[in-house]
């Protein structure tokens, strides 16, 4: 007994070390003391040499005490008031923009810079492609914001009018108005991509979800059909993954090392040379400094995909590790209505590592003509 008592004093400090280094890291100064003195506490010699120095043992309750009693500040301390951003620093948010900026100079046909006051806040859509073609709403995946379809967007707009909306909770220039009233689950968000296609003038679109832009358009199509035509899901979320791809990005998000960001990047969304260095910048500082307010991508259940009764295009990657194994992942949406399903050699971020095959597959998926619902 006394042996595990021992072994798992030395878990807790290394435990708590590498969260101190983690606080360090993160210029998380206060948070980082306390740490040091909760590990120092934990440690076996220490607490050996200060009963030598003292002449006297220490008891036995005093420690967990005092490691509770400055982990519970530690905790209120990190948390700190009530948050009014999602960025963890007006630096971090102003420099996110100026690259965001930076890369809508390259955006490759005219667009517009749209802004909807919402429910929720102020929604900004980026606005492309003759007025009068098929609407197609784009939402992207997570950390990336709609800058990073600009790959796709002159081939799509040859064939639609496209509007990429930047998710409101996450990087970008959509803002909530504050982060009481915010979205709490797929209701919430089909309520508000109705409220967004109703201010656009839009009674019915077609959807390109890229990831968690995918999990927004399911939820779209679940609880708001009539307003779709058909899905476009690029590896999205809410279909496959694993508690492997969550470890990672939070180990990302706590040790904000460059060697840790590459290899996660490397791992999570692609290892295609020319989108790592598009990302260079950008990929940390999301990392480092968001901390976004959406609605937690979770499974859909057999029920839930159901109900999905719009045509809807499935494209997963063969090198994609947050969606998984693709054929898992095929095999797990065949008990949707109307499926179809592709599997392309790319990582998670296909539309922008492999845009010529992705922008084919949506063209010949989508048309040229407006579709209605699948009769069921």
């Amino acid at each position: 007994m006394r042996l595990i008592w021992h072994i798992f004093r030395w878990t807790c400090a290394l435990f708590f070390g590498l969260i101190t280094i983690s606080m360090l890291l993160l210029h998380n100064w206060v948070g980082m003391l306390l740490l040091l003195l909760i590990t120092l506490i934990s440690l076996p010699p220490l607490t050996s040499l200060a009963e030598k120095k003292i002449r006297r043992s220490i008891h036995p309750a005093l420690k967990p005490a005092l490691v509770s009693g400055l982990f519970i500040i530690f905790i209120f301390q990190l948390i700190g008031p009530e948050a009014v951003s999602i960025y963890g620093s007006p630096e971090v948010e102003k420099r996110l923009m100026a690259i965001y900026d930076e890369k809508m100079q390259n955006w490759p046909v005219p667009y517009q810079d749209v802004f909807l006051d919402t429910e929720y806040g102020t929604v900004h859509v980026i606005v492309s492609g003759s007025e009068n073609a098929p609407p197609v709403l784009m939402l992207h995946a997570s950390g990336v914001s709609s800058w990073s379809w600009k790959y796709n967007a002159a081939a799509l707009s040859e064939k639609y009018r496209l509007y990429a909306v930047d998710l409101i909770g996450d990087a970008g220039k959509s803002r909530y108005r504050n982060l009481k009233n915010i979205m709490r689950n797929g209701r919430d968000q089909a309520h508000l991509y109705r409220q967004v296609t109703t201010l656009l003038g839009l009674e019915k679109v077609r959807v390109v979800g890229a990831s968690e832009g995918g999990f927004i358009a399911s939820n779209f199509a679940m609880y708001e059909s009539d307003r779709v035509e058909k899905l476009v899901l690029l590896a999205p979320m809410g279909y496959a993954g694993s508690l492997q791809s969550i470890i990672r990005i939070t180990i990302a998000q706590l040790f904000p090392l460059k060697i840790i960001h590459d290899r996660t990047f490397s791992w999570a969304f692609s290892d295609d040379s020319r989108l790592k260095s598009e990302y260079s910048e950008w990929f940390p500082l999301v990392m480092r400094g968001l901390i976004p307010a959406k609605v937690p991508p979770l499974p859909f259940q057999a029920e839930e995909r159901e109900l999905i009764r719009v045509p809807a295009l499935f494209v997963f990657g063969k090198r994609d590790n947050l969606v998984g194994d693709p054929e898992n992942a095929k095999r797990l949406v065949q008990d949707m209505p109307a499926v179809r399903v592709e599997i392309v050699d790319a990582g998670h971020l296909m539309a922008a590592e492999k845009p010529d095959v992705v922008n084919r597959l949506i063209i010949d998926f989508f048309g040229p003509d407006s579709i209605t619902d699948v009769d069921i």
